[in-house]
């Protein structure tokens, strides 16, 4: 051991023999190494098990550990790390006496032991939770060359984004950026603009984004309303012992459709394309970790008029005042202009129709304030606060300004002794919204909400775990819109509940069972907003209902090694079922076409989902495969066909089964803007320095979307459009990249096929593009 490195280790074994007390106690020490390579294992936990306070240490750089045993007799003690098997042993110590135990640690299937916090609020390995979840490795979004969030995501097996909006098989369809059943939450903070339910991806600082959850079911009973559908969880890179700096300058070019329909860039002086420009920091200093991040972008749409010019800057300081006691500041800021069009101009245009173009500004920022204690009786006590400013300013009486304010405690305890698993806290949401987009009316919202959830653990193989919350709504606004009396101000509350199972059959293998139901009440958007975009107008529905659902999963999750080869492969099957669904759709009313959020009834949800993340080490090389597919089944509960021959005039006295059929295009019972097929596979190679990949995305045709936009009054070629392209659409993305030294280059080519397709009607996805990214670490 290097004299150095030594010292803090024999002044820690100095202040411990020092600080015992008359009651006599003896000190455990030892090295924790790789079975395999016998190379040091840094940051190992060494527990004390069934101690009261809990005590555990952690090894140190040199693998070294040190542990004060309380008093002679035997002792349990259980040391794990990520990525190997956890390992229990007993040691019996006399009276004052010093003891010694190497330990190695045999590697695990490393898929596994991924440590996720989504299902539970607090660390857990991915093989224990009771629920579907995806993890995204933090070096993936820069693989892809994403620049926002909602392109990574979109990779991920039953995952779309759809217009900006977030779907977890087939839970939600397309809400005109109003009202979101997936809650998107950075470092256990929610992060959707409170008064649309709508997410900013372009608030998120990717740069700074390590790992990424995404929980698939029901999550309202720990996360809230918005959670019907699932959680993506955005988790930051700490700063690690050595300080990383870095810049990079990310290009991108647009090249030309396959589909030549009024493409704009040819012989233009303005060539469609994007450049961005990131800076991160982190380093310790000491007790204070500081990470902060740099974001500009200058964008020019495939799509003319599509442009945007964006700058973020970002910053986490976190201060240890001693082991117990940790204060943070978050701070992040985004300011900006853009345009955009709703609708093309005729049948697969990249020009919009002139009536539907809209401009906009923005400035938004958050400062997150928060407090984490562990006292002596073990117990984390967590406070985190956070206050955010949201200015929208749109043309066509479209601006929202809004202040938010934020506080949640949370307490969490794990009792050893009885394999008991505790966490509690409380919560409340304050929002002042001054909108011309809502009903030009100004709205003081209010959320509190009280959760517990429980989990224990009985003979190392069987986890249970129970939660519930409960939720109250409180808004105050107009007394009436336009010649609709309402209920000012509006309340509503309701528990929710969740149960789980997570039972070990196997060395690697581990059956799932959970249930949780859902309750989302209505965002001001979905109630209150009047806008309009050409021959598409949107209306208020200020007696718009909640919703409510339940989420019901089965599964099994295994890994497997075979020589080089390890990984994990996830069969689930699923069932949600919602009661008053809220959707936008048609509304014939004063002789007008119009789109209005509704209760559209009860809904039904059935599917399958199998998922494989895998690993094969030959050495100087890596493969990595992952992948997935997702069948859906979703349907109306209420569904009648002879609603396509109800007269418009008479929409207002049908049933809910025939306004349901009449405002979709599918002569099938099939929820709108949902696919029945949908598969995501990944390859990357990798040979030290250099890597190769392919990233293939497949989406089947999506049958049934409002019968409106299939009007040429309204969207022009939108019928055409979808007939001719009613295969689905199938997209193909390459990447490599090779480090240099401190330097990291990268070539991109998305939609290699330059595949023409549209997510919604009127709006054109990416042509063929060549982006590269070049990274200097400082």
């Amino acid at each position: 051991m290097h004299l150095k490195k030594a010292i803090p280790f024999f002044l820690l074994a100095i202040a411990m023999t020092l600080g015992s007390t008359a009651h006599a106690q003896s000190l455990l020490s030892g090295k924790i190494t790789d079975a395999r390579t016998g190379e040091a294992i840094i940051g190992a936990v060494i527990s004390l098990q069934l101690s009261d306070p809990p005590l555990s240490v952690l090894s140190n750089t040199e693998g070294d550990y040190l542990i004060r045993l309380p008093g002679p007799g035997k002792h349990k003690l259980r040391v794990f790390y990520t990525g190997y098997e956890e390992q229990i042993f007993e040691i019996e110590s006399q009276t004052e006496n010093a003891l010694t135990r190497d330990i190695s640690l045999t590697e695990a299937n490393y898929l596994l032991q991924t440590l996720v916090i989504s299902a539970s609020r607090t660390d857990k390995p991915l093989a224990e939770s009771t629920v579907s979840m995806d993890i995204i490795r933090p070096e993936y979004p820069e693989k892809l060359n994403s620049t926002s969030a909602q392109q990574v995501l979109d990779r991920i097996p039953g995952v779309q984004i759809l217009d900006g909006q977030a779907n977890i098989r087939g839970g939600s369809g397309y809400s005109y950026g109003a009202g979101s059943r997936v809650m998107l939450v950075m470092d256990d903070l929610p992060i959707l603009q409170p008064d649309a339910g709508f997410p900013n991806w372009d608030d998120l600082p990717l740069e700074n984004v390590g790992q990424i959850e995404v929980l698939k079911g029901a999550g309202s009973a720990l996360y809230g309303s918005a959670a019907m559908n699932g959680i993506i969880h955005f988790r930051n890179i700490k700063p690690g012992t050595e300080p990383y700096t870095a810049i990079s300058l990310i290009p991108r070019i647009f090249m030309k459709p396959a589909l030549d329909n009024q493409w704009w860039g040819k012989g233009n002086d303005v060539v469609p394309g994007e450049l961005v420009t990131t800076l991160v920091h982190r380093k310790r200093y000491r007790k204070t970790d500081v990470t902060l991040g740099g974001f500009y972008a200058n964008k020019t749409g495939y799509n003319k008029g599509n442009n945007s010019e964006n700058t973020r800057i970002n910053g986490i300081f976190t201060h240890h005042f001693s082991d117990r006691l940790i204060a943070g500041l978050g701070v992040n800021l985004n300011a900006g202009h853009s345009t955009s069009f709703f609708y093309w101009d005729g049948e697969g245009s990249y020009v919009g129709d002139s009536s539907s173009y809209s401009n906009s500004k923005k400035l938004r920022f958050n400062l997150d304030p928060s407090v984490q204690y562990f006292s002596s009786g073990g117990y984390r006590h967590k406070l985190m606060t956070r206050w955010s400013h949201i200015n929208n300013e749109v043309d066509n009486n479209q601006s929202n300004q809004s202040d938010n304010y934020y506080a949640e405690y949370q307490i969490h305890r794990n009792f050893e002794k009885s394999g008991l698993e505790f966490t509690a806290g409380a919560l409340t949401y304050y929002s002042r919204v001054d909108a011309n987009l809502y009903s030009n009316s100004i709205f003081k919202a209010t959320n509190q909400a009280a959760y517990v959830q429980m989990e224990k653990r009985f003979w190392e193989r069987l986890i249970l775990s129970g939660g519930m919350r409960y939720e109250h709504f409180f808004l105050n606004g107009p007394d009436s819109v336009g010649k609709t009396a309402i209920e000012n101000p509006s309340r509503e509350s309701k528990p929710v509940f969740r149960l789980g199972a997570n039972c070990r059959i196997g060395r690697a293998s581990y059956l799932r069972a959970s249930w949780g139901q859902g309750f989302r009440f209505p965002t001001i958007a979905e109630r209150f907003v009047t806008t309009s975009a050409g021959g598409v107008n949107v209306v208020p529905n200020p007696l718009l209902q909640p919703e409510y659902g339940n989420n019901f999963e089965t599964g099994v999750r295994t890994g497997y090694a075979f020589g080089p080869l390890q990984g994990m492969i996830d069969l689930a099957w699923f069932w949600s079922r919602y009661q008053d669904m809220m959707e936008f759709t048609l509304l014939f009313q004063d002789f007008r076409l119009l789109f209005q959020s509704q209760n559209v009834g009860d809904t039904d949800i059935k599917g399958f989902e199998i998922t494989n993340q895998s690993k094969i080490d030959l050495g100087r090389s890596i493969i990595l495969i992952s992948g997935g597919y997702t069948y859906l089944d979703p349907r109306f509960v209420e569904w009648d066909t002879s609603g396509k021959n109800v007269p418009i005039n008479r929409l207002d006295q049908a049933t809910q089964g025939q306004r349901n059929a009449f405002a979709s295009t599918s002569k099938d019972n099939i929820l709108k803007y949902r696919s029945r097929h949908l598969l995501r596979c990944d390859l990357e190679y990798q040979y030290r320095d250099f890597f190769i990949g392919a990233n293939y995305n497949y989406a089947s045709h999506m049958e049934a979307v409002d019968w409106l936009f299939e009007v040429d009054l309204f969207i022009k070629g939108a019928k055409s459009f979808r007939q001719k392209y009613n295969k689905g659409y199938q997209v193909l993305d390459l990447r490599m990249g090779y480090r240099l030294g401190k330097v990291n280059l990268q070539l991109n080519l998305a939609n290699a096929f330059n595949e023409i397709y549209s997510l919604r009607p009127g709006l054109l996805e990416a042509p063929r593009n060549l982006s590269a990214r070049m990274t200097w670490v400082l």
